[in-house]
């Protein structure tokens, strides 16, 4: 942590005990008046004989019981105020961020303009995407017209294998396009700690747009919308070059939009593994942010404790007493 960010941080976890300095100055400065001598016989004695007939104190010496008092009792209020500027750790905090993936499975994932087809390139990257994140919570679902948990949250990445191999265009029981279809899903699998929703497809209808809205309130979930197929710019330079066309070219627009109505990120798919470094990026960091909002402060006011002792350690001189 960078010196600017201690300073940022920095506040006070009981600042009401500062009002104990209140009555403490009063009683400082009334204590340290009764000792000025000279002030108590001004009035009494003639000011051209006072310096010779007053003998001169120790208020002036720094090594007195008033003047140590005047360091230690700020220092023991500042301990009890509860300065802090660091967080500790979360007693509820997972290993990783949970992420629930939702893949589009109607007709248009079935374009050829990826190698073999679209749902087949996001099958692989989502496999990616796992293999770097190792036991990390994930779970899958699947929309078309409606949609359906696939599988729970689970930290075993063999299981996430068995059911993408078993992904279909087709498989489910109404047809169309609807993402939105799977937001009470993704609600109930990451309501406990929050966590990210990853949509991979090839475009959202406004309907759909519209309904993702209502994540921006949620600051626990972070949207992804991953892109799977080429534009149209792209399948007509591919036409130009003789290659077979695809009929229905990935609605970049509708997915940027969608990302937008959820305040989300919208990564589009690679020919690298560029696109699930970004999207691992993403994850890392929203989980870092979302751990960091829940982890307790901790109380420096420890750290006072040592050297307030060490001066207390003074009282046992002999003669060492503040009369007030």
């Amino acid at each position: 942590m960078t010196d600017l960010s201690l300073i940022r941080n920095l506040h006070f976890l009981r600042p009401e005990w500062f009002l104990l300095l209140i009555p403490f100055a009063v009683i400082s400065y009334i204590q340290w008046r009764s000792g000025d001598l000279g002030r108590q016989w001004k009035a009494v004695i003639a000011p051209h004989l006072l310096p010779r007939m007053v003998v001169a104190g120790n208020q002036h010496q720094l090594l007195t019981p008033l003047w140590i008092s005047v360091l230690v009792i700020p220092m023991l209020v500042v301990a009890l105020a509860g300065p802090s500027w660091t967080r500790g750790e979360s007693p509820f905090a997972v290993d990783e961020a949970s992420l629930v993936i939702a893949v589009d499975l109607s007709e248009s994932m079935s374009e050829a303009d990826l190698q073999p087809d679209r749902l087949q390139r996001a099958r692989s990257k989502i496999l990616e995407l796992a293999h770097a994140r190792g036991d990390a919570y994930t779970a899958l679902v699947v929309y078309a017209g409606t949609g359906h948990t696939v599988l729970p949250l689970s930290n075993d990445a063999n299981v996430l294998l068995h059911y993408l191999d078993a992904l279909q265009v087709g498989m489910l029981p109404r047809r169309g396009k609807s993402p939105d279809s799977i937001l009470p899903m993704a609600r109930d699998l990451l309501r406990e700690g929050g966590g990210t929703l990853l949509i991979v497809g090839d475009g959202a209808p406004e309907p759909s747009i519209e309904a993702f809205r209502t994540l921006r309130d949620e600051s626990g979930i972070q949207t992804i919308v991953w892109g799977m197929g080429k534009t149209q710019e792209e399948l007509d330079k591919d036409a130009a070059r003789g290659l077979k066309r695809s009929a229905l070219p990935l609605q970049e627009s509708g997915l940027m939009a969608l990302a937008d109505a959820a305040a989300g990120v919208y990564q589009r798919v690679s020919a690298d593994d560029e696109d699930v470094r970004q999207i691992l990026r993403q994850i890392d960091r929203h989980f870092e942010l979302s751990e960091d909002s829940s982890r307790p402060w901790v109380d420096g006011g420890y750290y006072f404790v040592g050297p307030v002792m060490l001066l207390y350690l003074l009282w046992f001189r002999k003669g060492w007493a503040l009369r007030w």
